[in-house]
Order: structure tokens, then sequence, then C-alpha cells
């Protein structure tokens, strides 16, 4: 099975589906977004974008390992627990180097308090605001 990776991808920065800056390098530090199909994917890129950091999106704990092993930018990690395995996701990441981590889950998502790792919890319904001051503190 082929594997896709992790996508660069802004919604800030996008026009018609084509990136406005391709050829350039970015160098902002990047956020890694693992999450599949969430309906706030938008709202965490326009947020990491007002926090000076360049998206990524995963899907799957293995691409997100992949990703954090092969670019040294990224520097923070949000999991959306609602639509990807966190257990899976906080295994794999903390074999790798040191990251700030933050989770957000639903209401009734059932998160245990005891994590392997330095981990900011945001629960759903998201309030924007409440995800931008866990970004801020970081």
């Amino acid at each position: 099975m082929a594997s896709v990776g992790a996508r660069a991808f802004s919604f800030s920065r996008t026009r018609w589906g084509a990136s406005s800056h391709r050829y350039v390098r970015d160098k902002r530090p990047r956020a890694l977004v693992v999450e599949r199909q969430s309906e706030y994917a938008i709202d965490y890129d326009l947020m990491f974008n007002k926090f000076g950091f360049r998206s990524l999106f995963t899907t799957i704990p293995g691409e997100a390992g992949r990703a954090v092993s092969e670019d040294e930018d990224i520097a923070v990690v949000l999991i959306d627990a609602d639509t990807v395995d966190l257990r899976r996701c906080l295994t794999v990441l903390q074999r790798m180097r040191p990251l700030k981590l933050i989770v957000v889950a639903g209401p009734d998502a059932e998160i245990d308090e005891e994590y392997p790792c330095d981990v900011r919890l945001v629960r759903k319904p998201l309030v924007i605001r409440e995800l931008e001051k866990e970004v801020a503190y970081l």
C-alpha cells in the first residue's frame, strides 16, 4: 500500500486549489495536525497561520511519526482525538524528539488523564479563542 505522507496545505494561502507561494521555501515553524475529515480543519489551519506556523496535515499516527522524523521544523502537534486513535498517536510521538502536543476532543470522548508526555487538552465544542490561548502558551 502506498503512503501519501504529510500534506502541506494552507487554506489561507490557497486560491482555487493552487498555492500562491509554491516555489518559495517557507521558513516558518510547522504545526502538524493529525485529523481525519474534521469540521475544524480550516480553523486549525487559520489559527496556526495567525501564530506564525505553517500547517501540515496527516490522517494516521504512522504518517505523523514519519513527518516528525523527516521534518525538523515541526514544533507543535495537534491531535483531533475524535477522528484518530489518540493512544496510538501518543505512543508513536513519544518515541520521537520532544514536541509540544495539543489534544482536541469532544465532551464524550474517553481520555485518560495520564499521558506519556506533556499534553494540553482542549474540549469540544471548540471555542477557537481557547485553542489560541493554548497555542500562545506553548
